[in-house]
Protein backbone atom coordinates (compact mmCIF):
# COMPACT_ATOMS: atom_id res chain seq x y z
CA UNK A 1 0.00 0.00 0.00
CA UNK A 2 1.08 3.51 -0.97
CA UNK A 3 0.49 6.96 1.33
CA UNK A 4 -0.05 9.66 -0.39
CA UNK A 5 3.30 11.82 -0.96
CA UNK A 6 3.85 15.74 -1.59
CA UNK A 7 7.19 16.57 -2.12
CA UNK A 8 7.64 20.57 -1.45
CA UNK A 9 10.99 22.01 -2.72
CA UNK A 10 11.73 26.19 -2.73
CA UNK A 11 13.69 27.90 -5.50
CA UNK A 12 15.13 31.17 -5.21
CA UNK A 13 17.36 31.98 -8.66
CA UNK A 14 18.62 28.77 -8.82
CA UNK A 15 17.97 27.02 -12.18
CA UNK A 16 20.09 24.32 -12.58
CA UNK A 17 20.44 23.15 -9.08
CA UNK A 18 16.45 23.18 -8.47
CA UNK A 19 15.94 21.20 -12.34
CA UNK A 20 18.57 18.45 -11.02
CA UNK A 21 16.48 18.31 -7.60
CA UNK A 22 12.73 17.81 -9.38
CA UNK A 23 14.74 15.30 -11.79
CA UNK A 24 16.09 13.20 -8.86
CA UNK A 25 12.20 13.02 -7.47
CA UNK A 26 11.02 12.34 -10.65
CA UNK A 27 12.77 9.16 -10.64
CA UNK A 28 11.59 7.95 -6.87
CA UNK A 29 10.56 4.41 -7.23
CA UNK A 30 7.83 5.28 -4.58
CA UNK A 31 4.98 7.10 -6.31
CA UNK A 32 4.86 10.86 -6.04
CA UNK A 33 2.08 12.75 -5.92
CA UNK A 34 2.70 15.97 -6.46
CA UNK A 35 5.77 17.96 -6.07
CA UNK A 36 5.09 21.86 -5.22
CA UNK A 37 7.61 24.08 -6.41
CA UNK A 38 7.64 27.30 -4.22
CA UNK A 39 9.40 29.88 -5.84
CA UNK A 40 10.84 33.11 -3.51
CA UNK A 41 11.17 35.82 -5.26
CA UNK A 42 13.45 34.87 -8.47
CA UNK A 43 14.72 37.51 -10.32
CA UNK A 44 16.71 35.36 -13.06
CA UNK A 45 14.04 34.21 -14.77
CA UNK A 46 14.90 30.61 -13.79
CA UNK A 47 11.05 30.42 -12.50
CA UNK A 48 10.31 30.99 -16.00
CA UNK A 49 12.51 28.47 -17.23
CA UNK A 50 11.61 26.05 -14.77
CA UNK A 51 7.80 26.49 -15.73
CA UNK A 52 8.35 25.60 -19.24
CA UNK A 53 10.09 22.97 -18.53
CA UNK A 54 7.64 21.11 -17.11
CA UNK A 55 4.17 22.94 -18.45
CA UNK A 56 3.40 19.75 -19.75
CA UNK A 57 3.91 17.44 -16.62
CA UNK A 58 0.20 16.95 -14.01
CA UNK A 59 2.41 16.21 -11.16
CA UNK A 60 4.26 19.80 -10.95
CA UNK A 61 2.68 22.80 -8.93
CA UNK A 62 4.38 26.10 -8.73
CA UNK A 63 3.48 28.93 -6.60
CA UNK A 64 5.42 32.29 -6.79
CA UNK A 65 6.15 34.42 -3.52
CA UNK A 66 6.34 37.91 -4.12
CA UNK A 67 9.32 38.24 -2.47
CA UNK A 68 12.10 36.32 -0.97
CA UNK A 69 10.68 35.20 2.76
CA UNK A 70 13.49 32.60 3.92
CA UNK A 71 13.13 28.97 4.35
CA UNK A 72 10.63 28.55 6.65
CA UNK A 73 7.79 31.25 5.60
CA UNK A 74 9.00 29.70 1.76
CA UNK A 75 8.67 25.85 2.83
CA UNK A 76 5.03 27.04 4.90
CA UNK A 77 3.46 28.22 1.83
CA UNK A 78 4.14 24.77 -0.16
CA UNK A 79 3.20 22.72 2.97
CA UNK A 80 -0.56 24.21 3.57
CA UNK A 81 -0.85 23.41 -0.38
CA UNK A 82 -0.42 20.15 0.55
CA UNK A 83 -2.10 19.64 3.10
CA UNK A 84 -5.24 21.19 1.89
CA UNK A 85 -5.25 18.42 -1.22
CA UNK A 86 -4.80 15.74 1.38
CA UNK A 87 -1.05 14.41 1.54
CA UNK A 88 -0.59 11.99 3.85
CA UNK A 89 3.21 12.98 4.14
CA UNK A 90 5.18 15.97 2.98
CA UNK A 91 8.59 15.11 2.09
CA UNK A 92 11.07 18.41 1.98
CA UNK A 93 14.05 18.57 -0.98
CA UNK A 94 16.18 21.23 -0.68
CA UNK A 95 16.63 22.89 -4.60
CA UNK A 96 20.19 22.19 -4.14
CA UNK A 97 19.69 18.21 -2.93
CA UNK A 98 19.64 14.75 -4.94
CA UNK A 99 17.47 12.24 -3.32
CA UNK A 100 18.45 8.55 -4.77
CA UNK A 101 15.14 6.89 -6.71
CA UNK A 102 15.22 4.22 -3.22
CA UNK A 103 15.42 7.26 -0.83
CA UNK A 104 11.49 7.42 -0.50
CA UNK A 105 10.84 3.91 -0.46
CA UNK A 106 13.37 3.51 2.39
CA UNK A 107 11.75 6.56 4.58
CA UNK A 108 8.14 5.72 4.14
CA UNK A 109 8.88 2.05 5.13
CA UNK A 110 10.12 3.36 8.38
CA UNK A 111 7.75 5.48 8.68
CA UNK A 112 4.39 3.05 8.26
CA UNK A 113 5.80 1.29 11.16
CA UNK A 114 4.12 2.88 14.05
CA UNK A 115 1.76 6.24 13.76
CA UNK A 116 4.52 7.86 16.50
CA UNK A 117 7.25 7.59 14.06
CA UNK A 118 6.75 11.71 13.21
CA UNK A 119 9.56 12.53 10.84
CA UNK A 120 12.24 10.40 8.55
CA UNK A 121 15.05 11.17 7.04
CA UNK A 122 18.01 9.71 4.95
CA UNK A 123 21.98 9.90 5.03
CA UNK A 124 23.06 13.10 3.54
CA UNK A 125 26.12 13.11 1.40
CA UNK A 126 28.28 16.19 0.10
CA UNK A 127 27.58 16.13 -3.66
CA UNK A 128 31.49 16.72 -4.01
CA UNK A 129 32.66 13.94 -2.14
CA UNK A 130 29.98 12.03 -2.42
CA UNK A 131 30.32 9.06 0.22
CA UNK A 132 31.38 11.48 2.86
CA UNK A 133 28.30 12.49 5.12
CA UNK A 134 27.35 15.68 5.59
CA UNK A 135 24.29 14.90 7.88
CA UNK A 136 23.31 12.16 9.50
CA UNK A 137 20.76 11.88 12.74
CA UNK A 138 21.98 13.96 15.89
CA UNK A 139 20.93 14.96 19.24
CA UNK A 140 20.65 18.41 20.57
CA UNK A 141 23.58 18.70 23.56
CA UNK A 142 22.03 21.14 26.24
CA UNK A 143 26.14 21.91 27.47
CA UNK A 144 26.85 22.74 23.62
CA UNK A 145 23.82 24.68 23.51
CA UNK A 146 23.52 23.21 19.58
CA UNK A 147 23.23 20.03 17.96
CA UNK A 148 25.45 17.62 17.56
CA UNK A 149 25.56 15.20 14.65
CA UNK A 150 28.34 12.23 15.41
CA UNK A 151 28.86 11.19 11.71
CA UNK A 152 29.21 14.78 10.09
CA UNK A 153 32.32 14.69 7.80
CA UNK A 154 32.91 11.01 8.27
CA UNK A 155 33.29 8.55 5.62
CA UNK A 156 30.63 6.36 5.15
CA UNK A 157 32.57 2.94 5.76
CA UNK A 158 34.11 4.65 8.94
CA UNK A 159 29.86 4.43 9.89
CA UNK A 160 29.04 0.71 9.29
CA UNK A 161 25.97 0.74 11.14
CA UNK A 162 23.26 0.74 8.57
CA UNK A 163 19.84 0.01 10.42
CA UNK A 164 17.37 2.71 11.17
CA UNK A 165 17.87 4.46 14.86
CA UNK A 166 15.98 6.92 16.55
CA UNK A 167 18.01 10.31 17.06
CA UNK A 168 16.58 13.82 18.23
CA UNK A 169 17.13 15.72 15.05
CA UNK A 170 17.36 15.13 11.35
CA UNK A 171 18.04 18.28 8.65
CA UNK A 172 15.59 19.85 6.82
CA UNK A 173 17.78 19.35 3.89
CA UNK A 174 15.51 16.31 3.19
CA UNK A 175 12.65 15.26 5.63
CA UNK A 176 9.78 13.71 5.56
CA UNK A 177 6.98 14.38 7.94
CA UNK A 178 4.02 12.66 8.51
CA UNK A 179 0.73 15.11 8.72
CA UNK A 180 -0.16 14.45 11.64
CA UNK A 181 2.98 16.54 13.12
CA UNK A 182 2.29 19.75 11.30
CA UNK A 183 -1.76 18.82 12.73
CA UNK A 184 -0.50 18.72 16.03
CA UNK A 185 2.33 21.08 16.64
CA UNK A 186 1.63 23.20 13.45
CA UNK A 187 4.30 24.25 10.65
CA UNK A 188 7.72 25.71 10.59
CA UNK A 189 8.51 28.89 12.93
CA UNK A 190 8.31 31.76 10.68
CA UNK A 191 10.44 34.14 13.23
CA UNK A 192 13.41 32.35 11.61
CA UNK A 193 14.70 33.55 8.22
CA UNK A 194 16.96 30.86 7.42
CA UNK A 195 18.84 27.95 9.37
CA UNK A 196 17.74 26.58 12.73
CA UNK A 197 14.33 25.78 11.68
CA UNK A 198 14.89 22.34 11.55
CA UNK A 199 16.59 22.16 15.14
CA UNK A 200 13.25 24.31 16.71
CA UNK A 201 10.36 21.79 14.47
CA UNK A 202 12.13 19.01 15.51
CA UNK A 203 12.76 19.86 19.30
CA UNK A 204 8.59 20.80 18.94
CA UNK A 205 7.75 17.32 17.66
CA UNK A 206 9.43 15.31 20.34
CA UNK A 207 8.09 17.33 23.35
CA UNK A 208 4.43 16.71 21.38
CA UNK A 209 5.60 12.84 21.60
CA UNK A 210 6.29 11.82 17.89
CA UNK A 211 9.62 9.73 17.34
CA UNK A 212 12.21 10.72 14.45
CA UNK A 213 14.14 8.05 12.89
CA UNK A 214 17.29 8.17 10.89
CA UNK A 215 17.32 5.55 8.22
CA UNK A 216 21.20 5.50 6.75
CA UNK A 217 20.42 3.02 4.05
CA UNK A 218 18.19 6.33 2.47
CA UNK A 219 20.66 8.17 0.75
CA UNK A 220 20.90 12.00 -0.74
CA UNK A 221 23.60 14.32 -1.88
CA UNK A 222 23.28 18.23 -0.85
CA UNK A 223 25.62 20.69 -2.95
CA UNK A 224 27.42 22.40 -0.18
CA UNK A 225 30.79 22.51 0.34
CA UNK A 226 32.80 22.63 3.31
CA UNK A 227 34.83 25.89 2.78
CA UNK A 228 35.30 28.43 5.49
CA UNK A 229 35.40 31.31 2.90
CA UNK A 230 31.66 29.97 2.22
CA UNK A 231 30.78 30.07 5.80
CA UNK A 232 32.00 33.27 7.18
CA UNK A 233 29.37 35.60 4.98
CA UNK A 234 27.99 38.70 6.39
CA UNK A 235 24.42 37.11 5.54
CA UNK A 236 25.29 33.60 7.04
CA UNK A 237 26.87 34.79 10.11
CA UNK A 238 23.83 37.36 10.36
CA UNK A 239 21.42 34.27 10.47
CA UNK A 240 23.13 31.94 12.19
CA UNK A 241 23.51 33.78 15.35
CA UNK A 242 19.91 35.68 14.86
CA UNK A 243 18.06 32.25 14.80
CA UNK A 244 20.23 30.54 17.43
CA UNK A 245 18.98 32.66 20.16
CA UNK A 246 15.73 32.82 18.83
CA UNK A 247 15.37 29.23 18.61
CA UNK A 248 16.67 28.52 22.26
CA UNK A 249 14.18 31.58 23.60
CA UNK A 250 11.54 29.32 21.85
CA UNK A 251 12.76 26.12 22.27
CA UNK A 252 13.74 26.17 26.44
CA UNK A 253 12.68 28.12 29.69
CA UNK A 254 14.28 31.64 30.58
CA UNK A 255 16.83 30.19 32.88
CA UNK A 256 18.46 27.76 30.04
CA UNK A 257 18.31 30.75 27.12
CA UNK A 258 20.16 32.83 29.69
CA UNK A 259 22.60 29.95 29.87
CA UNK A 260 22.69 29.12 25.96
CA UNK A 261 23.35 32.89 25.82
CA UNK A 262 26.40 32.88 27.63
CA UNK A 263 27.68 29.64 25.61
CA UNK A 264 27.17 31.64 22.67
CA UNK A 265 29.10 34.62 23.65
CA UNK A 266 31.97 32.67 24.98
CA UNK A 267 32.38 29.75 22.83
CA UNK A 268 30.76 30.61 19.35
CA UNK A 269 31.27 33.88 19.27
CA UNK A 270 34.84 33.66 19.49
CA UNK A 271 35.28 30.59 17.17
CA UNK A 272 33.16 32.48 14.69
CA UNK A 273 35.98 35.35 14.64
CA UNK A 274 38.41 32.96 14.43
CA UNK A 275 36.81 31.48 11.16
CA UNK A 276 36.29 34.46 9.59
CA UNK A 277 40.10 35.35 10.21
CA UNK A 278 40.55 32.38 8.27
CA UNK A 279 38.15 33.09 5.10
CA UNK A 280 36.67 36.29 4.45
CA UNK A 281 38.69 38.49 6.72
CA UNK A 282 36.14 41.05 6.51
CA UNK A 283 35.42 43.64 8.91
CA UNK A 284 31.07 43.51 7.84
CA UNK A 285 30.94 39.77 9.04
CA UNK A 286 32.23 40.34 12.29
CA UNK A 287 30.05 43.14 12.69
CA UNK A 288 26.79 41.00 11.24
CA UNK A 289 27.20 38.38 13.45
CA UNK A 290 27.27 40.80 16.53
CA UNK A 291 24.27 42.18 14.74
CA UNK A 292 22.42 39.23 14.02
CA UNK A 293 23.14 38.51 17.91
CA UNK A 294 21.72 41.50 18.94
CA UNK A 295 18.60 41.25 17.10
CA UNK A 296 18.52 37.60 18.11
CA UNK A 297 18.98 38.44 21.94
CA UNK A 298 15.88 41.26 21.81
CA UNK A 299 13.78 38.77 19.19
CA UNK A 300 14.09 41.74 16.39
CA UNK A 301 11.62 40.79 13.66
CA UNK A 302 14.00 40.20 10.25
CA UNK A 303 12.79 42.91 7.05
CA UNK A 304 11.82 40.09 4.30
CA UNK A 305 11.90 42.95 1.77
Amino acid sequence: MTHSIYVVVLNCNNYTDTKECIESIRQSLYPIDRIILVDNGSRDNSIEKLEENYRQSGKLEIIRNGINEGFARGVNVGIRRALDDGAEYILLVNNDAIINMECVTKLCKIAERSDDVGIVGPRIFYFTDNERIWQGGGYFSKLKSGIISPEKNRLARQCADVKEREVAFLSGCVMLVRRMVFERIGLFNEDLFIYEEDVEFCLRARTAGFRISYVPSARAWHKINNIVKDRTSSFVLYHLARSHLIMLRKSFPPWYFLYGFVVHLLVYTPYRMWQILQGSRSLNAALSWLKGTIDGLLYREFNFK
